[in-house]
């Protein structure tokens, strides 16, 4: 793993900018951005536009497809094999810690992992939040946002995201 930084995040965005936005382009930002990566299993997809925040801090598996236009934070993202993210999905790993006086302090957050195993599929619009363990063969609607952990094979969907039914 390359440890990423300001230079190395310059020459990325200077890459991906040419690549085309159609598969083969997110085949080649996938290969680009694969040392960086804390682990990286093969034929991962990153489409036009997605943005990965800290690189060295996500694990992808194998046929991982991240999301048109999505957001990966910081913190520790954990994704697993044949995970299908859709587009304008945000993950982030940390938030802010609020003070005494409830307001937030903006250079301090806390960091909990986010784990999103195999097979599942995160909807268009979503939003998954720290801490959150999304289980195998899950499909989060279009639009929610999961607050708490998804057991396998479960869809959900909502804000808060609540359980729909079994898959």
């Amino acid at each position: 793993m390359i440890k990423y930084n300001e230079f190395w995040g310059f020459v990325i965005k200077i890459l991906i900018t040419f690549a085309p936005p159609i598969d083969m382009g997110a085949k080649l930002r996938g290969y680009i951005y694969r040392p960086f990566l804390k682990k990286c299993g093969k034929k991962l997809m990153i489409p036009w536009r997605t943005y990965i925040f800290n690189p060295n801090k996500l694990t992808v598996g194998d046929e991982v497809y991240l999301g048109y236009n999505s957001y990966y934070g910081q913190g520790e993202i954990n994704i697993g094999n044949r995970v299908l993210i859709g587009p304008f999905v945000s993950i982030t790993a940390t938030n802010h810690i609020l003070g005494d006086d409830n307001t937030f302090i903006n250079s301090q957050y806390s960091e909990k992992t986010i784990t999103i195993k195999e097979g599942s599929w995160i909807g268009a619009h979503s939003c998954v939040l720290p801490g959150v363990t999304i289980g195998k063969n899950c499909i989060i609607a279009a639009g929610s946002v999961v607050t708490s952990d998804v057991p396998d094979s479960t869809i959900y969907g909502g804000i808060p995201a609540k359980k729909i039914k079994d898959v």
